[in-house]
């Protein structure tokens, strides 16, 4: 699953990405983001923001020239409607700015979009696994996975409001076992 194509112009190639670094028979199990409904909301706002600055301004324009009042008072809210915008286009863009990659030797968590931070994680340090979701998340099929490491110079992962978590958590599960299995038959 080398590509994160379901998002709307986004589409990353994390095998050829410069900040994973894949050894030569390491394959990407499984890439993604956080689930689109939890931007929904706050992308609706926005919208709804934004046009009612059009429609105040649609209603203001007549209602100033009527009057003889000053024309640039009628555009007034169209700031509403560039905060709407802006606020919108800044959510999706913090939205895509996170990415979750686990490959057949590795988990990585990317943050950012022109400045950058990876978290990488060897398998072999992963203790154990877990998911929680509310009632809510279980309705829209996303929630959290949460990765437990070894050692006291690593950190715990959280992959936050990922969709299908049980798929997701089950991909880790079978890769710790092929990695037990493969640590028990190679001492």
């Amino acid at each position: 699953m080398p590509r994160s194509s379901w998002l709307p112009g986004v589409s990353e190639n994390v095998e050829e990405a410069d900040w994973i670094h894949l050894t030569e028979n390491e394959t990407v199990r499984w890439t993604g983001r956080p689930s689109p409904y939890t931007i929904t909301v706050a992308i609706a706002v926005a919208a709804g923001i934004a046009v009612a600055g059009l429609l105040l301004t649609g209603w203001l324009v007549p209602v100033v020239e009527r009057n003889d009042a000053q024309t640039w008072m009628a555009y007034l809210p169209l700031l509403l409607t560039l905060g709407g915008l802006l606020s919108a286009i800044w959510t999706y863009l913090n939205w895509i700015r996170l990415l979750y990659v686990i490959t057949d030797e590795e988990i990585y968590v990317k943050r950012g979009l022109v400045s950058r931070d990876v978290t990488q994680v060897r398998l072999t340090r992963v203790q154990n696994t877990a998911s929680s979701q509310s009632i809510v998340e279980r309705l829209l099929s996303y929630g959290d996975i949460k990765i437990f490491t070894a050692g006291t110079s690593t950190e715990d992962l959280v992959f936050k409001s990922v969709p299908h978590p049980e798929r997701v958590k089950r991909t880790l599960t079978d890769l710790l076992s092929e990695h037990d299995r493969g640590m028990r038959t190679n001492p």
